[in-house]
Protein backbone atom coordinates (compact mmCIF):
# COMPACT_ATOMS: atom_id res chain seq x y z
CA UNK A 1 0.00 0.00 0.00
CA UNK A 2 2.81 2.39 0.90
CA UNK A 3 4.52 1.70 -2.42
CA UNK A 4 1.28 2.57 -4.26
CA UNK A 5 0.92 5.86 -2.39
CA UNK A 6 4.50 6.77 -3.31
CA UNK A 7 3.66 6.48 -6.99
CA UNK A 8 4.38 9.81 -8.72
CA UNK A 9 0.74 10.27 -9.72
CA UNK A 10 -0.45 9.82 -6.14
CA UNK A 11 2.27 12.20 -4.98
CA UNK A 12 1.11 14.81 -7.49
CA UNK A 13 -2.51 14.39 -6.44
CA UNK A 14 -1.76 14.78 -2.74
CA UNK A 15 0.49 17.77 -3.43
CA UNK A 16 -2.46 19.45 -5.15
CA UNK A 17 -4.77 18.53 -2.25
CA UNK A 18 -2.33 20.15 0.19
CA UNK A 19 -2.24 23.33 -1.89
CA UNK A 20 -5.96 23.76 -2.57
CA UNK A 21 -7.53 22.45 0.64
CA UNK A 22 -7.26 22.35 4.41
CA UNK A 23 -7.38 18.55 4.39
CA UNK A 24 -4.48 17.41 6.64
CA UNK A 25 -1.79 15.55 4.70
CA UNK A 26 1.35 14.01 6.20
CA UNK A 27 3.63 14.91 3.30
CA UNK A 28 6.64 13.02 4.71
CA UNK A 29 4.69 9.82 4.19
CA UNK A 30 4.66 10.42 0.44
CA UNK A 31 7.93 12.10 -0.38
CA UNK A 32 11.08 13.67 1.07
CA UNK A 33 11.10 16.31 -1.64
CA UNK A 34 9.13 19.55 -1.64
CA UNK A 35 5.71 19.41 -3.37
CA UNK A 36 6.01 20.29 -7.06
CA UNK A 37 2.77 22.02 -8.06
CA UNK A 38 3.87 22.54 -11.64
CA UNK A 39 4.38 18.81 -12.03
CA UNK A 40 1.09 18.17 -10.21
CA UNK A 41 -0.89 20.57 -12.46
CA UNK A 42 -2.54 17.72 -14.36
CA UNK A 43 -4.35 16.71 -11.14
CA UNK A 44 -5.94 20.10 -10.40
CA UNK A 45 -9.36 19.10 -11.82
CA UNK A 46 -9.27 15.94 -9.69
CA UNK A 47 -8.97 18.08 -6.56
CA UNK A 48 -11.94 20.10 -7.77
CA UNK A 49 -13.93 16.88 -8.16
CA UNK A 50 -12.89 15.80 -4.65
CA UNK A 51 -14.02 19.08 -3.06
CA UNK A 52 -17.31 18.86 -4.95
CA UNK A 53 -17.91 15.26 -3.92
CA UNK A 54 -17.39 15.95 -0.21
CA UNK A 55 -19.45 19.15 -0.10
CA UNK A 56 -22.07 17.71 -2.47
CA UNK A 57 -22.61 14.69 -0.25
CA UNK A 58 -23.22 17.02 2.69
CA UNK A 59 -25.77 18.92 0.63
CA UNK A 60 -27.48 15.73 -0.54
CA UNK A 61 -27.77 14.61 3.07
CA UNK A 62 -29.51 17.88 3.91
CA UNK A 63 -31.97 17.29 1.06
CA UNK A 64 -32.46 13.71 2.29
CA UNK A 65 -33.60 14.97 5.70
CA UNK A 66 -36.07 17.29 3.95
CA UNK A 67 -34.29 20.61 4.26
CA UNK A 68 -35.25 23.07 1.48
CA UNK A 69 -33.09 22.87 -1.64
CA UNK A 70 -31.90 26.47 -1.29
CA UNK A 71 -30.74 25.87 2.29
CA UNK A 72 -29.15 22.55 1.34
CA UNK A 73 -27.22 24.19 -1.50
CA UNK A 74 -26.07 26.97 0.81
CA UNK A 75 -24.84 24.46 3.40
CA UNK A 76 -23.01 22.47 0.72
CA UNK A 77 -21.24 25.61 -0.47
CA UNK A 78 -20.40 26.53 3.13
CA UNK A 79 -18.78 23.11 3.54
CA UNK A 80 -16.73 23.67 0.39
CA UNK A 81 -15.47 26.96 1.85
CA UNK A 82 -14.40 25.18 5.02
CA UNK A 83 -12.56 22.54 2.99
CA UNK A 84 -10.67 25.09 0.90
CA UNK A 85 -10.29 27.86 3.44
CA UNK A 86 -12.02 30.19 0.96
CA UNK A 87 -8.79 30.07 -1.06
CA UNK A 88 -10.11 31.31 -4.41
CA UNK A 89 -12.70 33.56 -2.83
CA UNK A 90 -9.88 35.45 -1.13
CA UNK A 91 -8.22 35.94 -4.52
CA UNK A 92 -11.45 37.31 -5.99
CA UNK A 93 -11.88 39.81 -3.16
CA UNK A 94 -8.26 40.96 -3.38
CA UNK A 95 -8.44 41.40 -7.16
CA UNK A 96 -11.69 43.34 -6.91
CA UNK A 97 -10.27 45.67 -4.25
CA UNK A 98 -7.08 46.33 -6.21
CA UNK A 99 -8.56 46.69 -9.67
CA UNK A 100 -11.54 48.61 -8.36
CA UNK A 101 -9.41 51.18 -6.54
CA UNK A 102 -7.02 51.54 -9.47
CA UNK A 103 -3.93 53.73 -9.54
CA UNK A 104 -0.35 52.71 -10.27
CA UNK A 105 0.59 49.01 -10.45
CA UNK A 106 2.48 49.39 -7.17
CA UNK A 107 -0.55 50.93 -5.47
CA UNK A 108 -2.87 48.24 -6.83
CA UNK A 109 -0.52 45.51 -5.60
CA UNK A 110 -0.38 47.07 -2.13
CA UNK A 111 -4.17 47.22 -1.95
CA UNK A 112 -4.45 43.58 -3.05
CA UNK A 113 -2.11 42.52 -0.25
CA UNK A 114 -3.87 44.58 2.41
CA UNK A 115 -5.49 42.17 4.88
CA UNK A 116 -8.45 44.51 5.24
CA UNK A 117 -11.41 43.94 2.93
CA UNK A 118 -12.64 46.98 1.01
CA UNK A 119 -15.94 47.89 -0.59
CA UNK A 120 -15.05 46.45 -3.99
CA UNK A 121 -13.86 43.18 -2.49
CA UNK A 122 -16.89 42.85 -0.22
CA UNK A 123 -19.25 43.54 -3.11
CA UNK A 124 -17.51 41.11 -5.48
CA UNK A 125 -17.37 38.34 -2.88
CA UNK A 126 -20.98 38.79 -1.79
CA UNK A 127 -22.30 38.85 -5.35
CA UNK A 128 -20.06 35.96 -6.37
CA UNK A 129 -21.31 33.73 -3.57
CA UNK A 130 -24.93 34.71 -4.22
CA UNK A 131 -24.53 33.87 -7.92
CA UNK A 132 -22.90 30.55 -7.02
CA UNK A 133 -25.78 29.66 -4.70
CA UNK A 134 -28.29 30.73 -7.35
CA UNK A 135 -26.67 28.63 -10.08
CA UNK A 136 -26.33 25.56 -7.87
CA UNK A 137 -29.96 25.89 -6.74
CA UNK A 138 -31.15 26.31 -10.34
CA UNK A 139 -29.29 23.19 -11.51
CA UNK A 140 -30.57 21.25 -8.49
CA UNK A 141 -34.11 22.30 -9.42
CA UNK A 142 -33.42 20.93 -12.90
CA UNK A 143 -32.77 17.52 -11.33
CA UNK A 144 -28.98 17.40 -11.08
CA UNK A 145 -27.25 16.04 -7.99
CA UNK A 146 -25.33 18.49 -5.82
CA UNK A 147 -22.34 16.15 -6.05
CA UNK A 148 -22.36 16.47 -9.84
CA UNK A 149 -23.01 20.22 -9.84
CA UNK A 150 -20.32 21.17 -7.34
CA UNK A 151 -17.76 18.68 -8.66
CA UNK A 152 -18.13 20.00 -12.19
CA UNK A 153 -17.96 23.62 -11.10
CA UNK A 154 -14.89 23.30 -8.91
CA UNK A 155 -13.07 21.11 -11.45
CA UNK A 156 -13.79 23.65 -14.21
CA UNK A 157 -12.25 26.46 -12.17
CA UNK A 158 -9.15 24.40 -11.37
CA UNK A 159 -8.67 23.54 -15.06
CA UNK A 160 -8.96 27.20 -16.05
CA UNK A 161 -5.96 28.00 -13.84
CA UNK A 162 -3.74 25.99 -16.19
CA UNK A 163 -4.90 27.86 -19.28
CA UNK A 164 -4.59 31.38 -17.90
CA UNK A 165 -1.17 30.50 -16.49
CA UNK A 166 0.17 29.37 -19.86
CA UNK A 167 -1.45 32.06 -21.97
CA UNK A 168 -0.26 35.01 -19.90
CA UNK A 169 2.94 36.06 -18.15
CA UNK A 170 3.68 36.68 -14.50
CA UNK A 171 3.59 40.15 -13.01
CA UNK A 172 6.75 41.50 -11.42
CA UNK A 173 4.68 41.64 -8.24
CA UNK A 174 4.03 37.87 -8.24
CA UNK A 175 5.74 36.35 -5.23
CA UNK A 176 7.76 33.16 -5.48
CA UNK A 177 5.61 30.21 -4.48
CA UNK A 178 2.29 31.95 -5.12
CA UNK A 179 2.23 31.18 -8.83
CA UNK A 180 3.05 27.97 -10.67
CA UNK A 181 5.49 27.83 -13.56
CA UNK A 182 4.55 27.24 -17.18
CA UNK A 183 2.85 23.86 -17.64
CA UNK A 184 3.71 21.38 -20.35
CA UNK A 185 1.19 20.72 -23.11
CA UNK A 186 1.08 17.07 -22.05
CA UNK A 187 -0.10 17.97 -18.55
CA UNK A 188 -2.69 20.43 -19.83
CA UNK A 189 -4.05 17.82 -22.24
CA UNK A 190 -4.22 15.21 -19.47
CA UNK A 191 -6.05 17.62 -17.15
CA UNK A 192 -8.45 18.56 -19.95
CA UNK A 193 -9.17 14.92 -20.80
CA UNK A 194 -9.86 14.14 -17.13
CA UNK A 195 -12.29 17.06 -16.95
CA UNK A 196 -13.98 16.54 -20.32
CA UNK A 197 -14.50 12.78 -20.04
CA UNK A 198 -16.28 13.42 -16.75
CA UNK A 199 -18.64 16.18 -17.86
CA UNK A 200 -19.46 14.87 -21.34
CA UNK A 201 -21.38 11.91 -19.87
CA UNK A 202 -23.44 14.19 -17.62
CA UNK A 203 -24.26 17.39 -19.48
CA UNK A 204 -25.35 18.03 -23.11
CA UNK A 205 -22.54 18.80 -25.55
CA UNK A 206 -23.80 22.23 -26.62
CA UNK A 207 -24.31 23.24 -23.00
CA UNK A 208 -20.67 22.33 -22.32
CA UNK A 209 -19.61 24.24 -25.42
CA UNK A 210 -21.47 27.34 -24.31
CA UNK A 211 -19.90 27.06 -20.86
CA UNK A 212 -16.42 26.79 -22.42
CA UNK A 213 -17.12 29.90 -24.48
CA UNK A 214 -17.97 31.85 -21.31
CA UNK A 215 -14.83 30.51 -19.60
CA UNK A 216 -12.74 31.74 -22.54
CA UNK A 217 -14.36 35.17 -22.31
CA UNK A 218 -13.57 35.39 -18.59
CA UNK A 219 -9.95 34.34 -19.09
CA UNK A 220 -9.40 36.86 -21.88
CA UNK A 221 -10.97 39.62 -19.79
CA UNK A 222 -8.91 38.80 -16.70
CA UNK A 223 -5.68 38.63 -18.73
CA UNK A 224 -6.42 42.03 -20.29
CA UNK A 225 -7.19 43.63 -16.92
CA UNK A 226 -4.18 42.03 -15.25
CA UNK A 227 -1.79 43.21 -17.95
CA UNK A 228 -3.18 46.73 -17.73
CA UNK A 229 -3.19 46.96 -13.94
CA UNK A 230 -0.26 44.79 -12.85
CA UNK A 231 1.71 43.96 -15.98
CA UNK A 232 0.73 40.30 -15.68
CA UNK A 233 -0.89 37.76 -13.38
CA UNK A 234 -0.28 36.95 -9.72
CA UNK A 235 -1.44 34.22 -7.35
CA UNK A 236 -4.52 36.25 -6.42
CA UNK A 237 -5.40 36.57 -10.11
CA UNK A 238 -5.20 32.80 -10.54
CA UNK A 239 -7.53 32.31 -7.57
CA UNK A 240 -10.00 34.88 -8.85
CA UNK A 241 -9.92 33.23 -12.28
CA UNK A 242 -10.75 29.85 -10.77
CA UNK A 243 -13.78 31.34 -9.00
CA UNK A 244 -15.03 33.35 -11.98
CA UNK A 245 -14.58 30.57 -14.55
CA UNK A 246 -16.41 28.15 -12.29
CA UNK A 247 -19.37 30.53 -12.27
CA UNK A 248 -19.06 31.14 -16.02
CA UNK A 249 -19.14 27.47 -16.95
CA UNK A 250 -22.03 26.60 -14.66
CA UNK A 251 -23.93 29.70 -15.79
CA UNK A 252 -23.53 28.57 -19.40
CA UNK A 253 -24.93 25.16 -18.52
CA UNK A 254 -27.81 26.73 -16.59
CA UNK A 255 -28.74 29.04 -19.46
CA UNK A 256 -28.67 26.17 -21.98
CA UNK A 257 -30.52 23.67 -19.78
CA UNK A 258 -33.18 26.24 -18.90
CA UNK A 259 -34.08 26.43 -22.60
CA UNK A 260 -32.99 30.02 -23.09
CA UNK A 261 -31.30 29.00 -26.35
Amino acid sequence: MKGLLQNKYFIDFFAAIMFFTRIPINWDYFSREKPDLTRAAWSFPLVGFLIGIISGICGEFCILVNLPIFLSCTIAIAVSLMITGAFHEDGLADMADGFGAGGSPKNINEIMHDSRLGTYGTSALTLGLLIRIGIVTALADLGYSLVIILSTGFASGKLAILFIRNFSHSSNFAKTGTIIEYISLKKILLATVIWFTSVIFIFPFFGILFGIALISLVILSVVKLSNRNLGGITGDILGATAFLTELAFMLGLTIYLSGTF
